[in-house]
């Protein structure tokens, strides 16, 4: 039990709290004062959003904060937004798409967990945690396996926008987008389950942020050489084995699935054939034994043979 239960039941109020404490603000009947204290571990399950701290304290105390996904703004702690199941399916089904493009063109590396990276502009540095980010091969900063954060800069950010509050919309399509731009990111994808503030930008020659036109419905990516996708399959999320066939996946999706599907192919194919060749050598040998029987049948009529 804990010290907040303790403060909660005068049957306990002979154990005395942990010196780490901070007050309760309720006072409860009967329960004295020196009981209304609750252990620091407490306090930290309660949103800091807002909150100053230094970068130190943040990497220290609230990045690795099992409650809250804590980014760090110039100072401000950003709790990062919670998404709707909708939205977590969107993230899910892209996640298998670039795997399954990496899997057959193995150029860079897929963050799928919300690492933080740290963004230094010229008025201020923010860390930043994007539900999908890449890195490339030829990325001079490549990550260790152990590392908890990533030291350089993500070249595509991809963030999965929630819209249950007007702020979380305004960071994702105006904030991180400056951040990233300024940043050098070269690609940064907002895509957003209600399909209202979904976009999809890459970098130009001028360190700008230009939309990615979508050509009949399909994004292009222009970092990786190959990887497209229908922005409507993103809403949809369907079955990658029914993709195989379309000119839009083909290159990358399920290519296992493709090879084995046309080895079985092939071989159904090699089985008709000698199937039919077959019948043929069949039909031709009824053919040669009933003109057999036709000539003898002659040769008998005409008594040439008895």
């Amino acid at each position: 039990m804990n010290n907040l239960a303790y403060a909660l039941s005068t049957e306990y109020t002979h154990i005395f709290p942990e010196k780490n404490t901070i007050k309760i603000l309720q006072k409860l009947p009967g329960v004295p004062q020196e009981y209304y204290e609750m252990p620091q571990s407490l306090e930290m399950s309660k949103s800091h959003e807002g909150r100053y701290v230094d970068e130190t304290t943040y990497w220290n105390d609230y990045y690795e904060n099992e409650l809250f996904r804590y980014e760090w703004n110039n100072g401000y702690l950003e709790v990062k937004e919670m998404p709707s199941l909708h939205c977590a399916m969107c993230l899910k089904w892209f996640i298998k798409v670039i795997e399954e493009y990496l899997s057959v063109n193995p150029i860079a590396s897929l963050i799928a967990t919300d690492i933080g990276f740290k963004v230094h502009l010229k008025n201020k540095t923010a860390i930043r945690r994007p539900d999908l980010s890449i890195i490339l091969n030829n990325n001079t900063n490549q990550p260790e396996l152990k590392d908890r954060s990533y030291h350089g800069i993500y070249d595509i950010c991809i963030e999965f926008l929630s819209d249950s509050k007007r702020k979380y919309i305004e960071n994702d399509t105006v904030v991180k987008k400056h951040e990233y731009c300024q940043a050098n990111i070269k690609e940064y994808y907002i895509i957003d389950s209600n399909r209202i503030h979904t976009a999809f930008y890459k970098l130009d020659s001028h360190g700008k942020f230009i939309p990615i036109i979508s050509q009949d419905g399909i994004i292009k990516s222009t970092v990786l050489s190959g990887f497209q996708f229908r922005e409507e399959d993103l809403y949809s999320f369907p079955d990658l084995k029914s993709l195989i066939d379309d000119p839009v996946y083909q290159s990358y999706i399920k290519k296992d699935f493709q090879e084995q599907k046309k080895k079985a192919e092939q071989e159904k194919q090699e089985k008709e054939e000698a199937i039919k060749q077959f019948e043929q050598e069949r039909l031709l040998k009824e053919k040669a034994l009933r003109e057999n029987i036709r000539l003898k049948q002659l040769l008998l009529d005409k008594g040439i043979i008895v």
